[in-house]
């Protein structure tokens, strides 16, 4: 994928080219790319230091990571629809689906088609056929991580985001994709990931997003841990398995027997209202309300309506939100109308928005470094000796043992 970046903000005069390759002596053109970038970094560091800061991000997150070789592992919807078209059960049923979304290679308007006639007829085995086995190609084709693949840029991405004071909030990582990247990156880089199922437990439970992690030395207060985040899957994992009662994770790789994906088909929406859905759904609601909040939407394109609305309404509604929306296709011309209104909403003025046309791997290269230390911790430090919080700038012994605690 081509390099590129671009701005488009409250700071710059229209969209703003930010090229490295830029001639010495263009001494004009490189004082506007240096102020333009100054900004973007100051505005991304207002984002990352809100008191809430949600993370959505979408497959285009996924799309630069590579194995060990190089080669590219995520797939695109392209990479999927040249699969399925390749199933002997897609030539069996094609004659009978809409011949629109097939000419336009689209697998989610196809899927919706195929699933829409099975339940008008139960009893047509080869839909059913069709419908498993393409279910089956995307969960393969999103089962690509494993121990050799490349995460140095979700690595970086945790520690800009995700080791904030603790006094804020912690992170909360919102994404569609069902591969294992983040947590992935968290094991590489010893974070903590709060995702529902408790401290190494196998079942969900949504009420384990209200614990947290505290680090216990000995003749010491107890002190929340700085490397711990929030990660909410918002169309399933696969690593997840339906059983009586709910859902449970599945560990060593293998498949499960009964996986819990929302897989892309016109459905989405209703699902994402069933559990667990319904609870990462309520969360990212709720925390688009928030009073003080900074949103990063990345490699999310604004085709599913059921969280295009949420962001859509916090950004009429909530004046202490800001954003930026990261996407290598930001002025393609066939993007979604949220990105048109969003343009607009910046020229007219609004100074909460950012759009970054970039790939995510560029962007997490130009976010700034998350500070060593708050200076609201320094400050409560210095009125309130007899409090000692936790955060990067303290002296911690790395032998400190953990355990769930209830947060207020």
């Amino acid at each position: 994928m081509e390099k590129r970046l671009a701005v488009l903000g409250g700071y710059t005069n229209g969209w703003q080219e930010i090229d490295d390759t830029l001639p010495e002596d263009d001494d004009a053109q490189r004082t506007l790319q240096e102020t333009a970038l100054a900004s973007l970094r100051e505005e991304l560091s207002l984002i990352t230091n809100s008191e809430t800061l949600i993370v959505l991000a979408g497959s285009g997150a996924s799309l630069g990571i590579t194995d060990d070789l190089g080669v590219p592992c995520a797939p695109s919807m392209a990479d999927l629809w040249n699969e399925v078209e390749k199933l002997p059960s897609f030539a069996t049923v094609s004659g009978d689906l809409a011949p629109a979304p097939i000419a336009a290679k689209n697998l989610e308007h196809v899927l919706s088609d195929a699933q829409a006639r099975a339940m008008l007829d139960p009893s047509d085995t080869n839909l059913a056929t069709f419908i498993t086995e393409a279910e089956d190609i995307v969960w393969s084709k999103c089962s690509f991580i494993d121990d050799h693949s490349e995460l140095g840029s979700h690595e970086l991405f945790l520690r800009k985001v995700a080791r904030r004071s603790t006094r804020l909030q912690r992170a909360q990582i919102f994404t569609t994709n069902y591969d294992l990247a983040f947590e992935s990156a968290a094991r590489r880089t010893r974070f903590n990931v709060i995702d529902g199922f408790g401290f190494g437990g196998r079942d969900f439970d949504g009420g384990s997003f209200d614990l947290d992690y505290v680090r216990r030395l000995p003749n010491e207060p107890l002190a929340l841990d700085p490397s711990v985040f929030h990660l909410l899957k918002l169309h399933g994992s696969v690593d997840w398995t339906a059983v009586e009662g709910g859902v449970q994770k599945v560990f060593g790789g293998a498949k499960p027997p009964e996986p819990v994906l929302i897989y892309p088909s016109a459905t989405k929406y209703q699902l994402s209202y069933r559990q667990p859905y319904l609870e990462f759904m309520s969360r990212f609601q709720i925390a688009l309300r928030q009073p003080d909040v900074g949103l990063i939407v990345v490699g999310f394109g604004f085709n599913d309506d059921h969280l295009s609305a949420p962001i859509e309404a916090a950004l009429r509604s909530n004046i202490g939100l800001r954003a930026v929306f990261v996407s290598f296709g930001a002025r393609d011309p066939k993007r979604a109308k949220s990105m048109d209104w969003i343009e607009q909403l910046i020229t007219k003025g609004d100074r909460r928005l950012t759009i970054l046309e970039t790939t995510f791997d560029e962007f997490v290269r130009v976010m700034p470094e998350a500070p060593a230390r708050e200076e609201r911790d320094a400050h409560v430090d210095r009125v309130s000796p007899g409090v000692r919080g936790l955060d990067e700038g303290s002296s911690v012994q790395p032998r400190a043992s953990y355990r769930p605690h209830l947060s207020g």
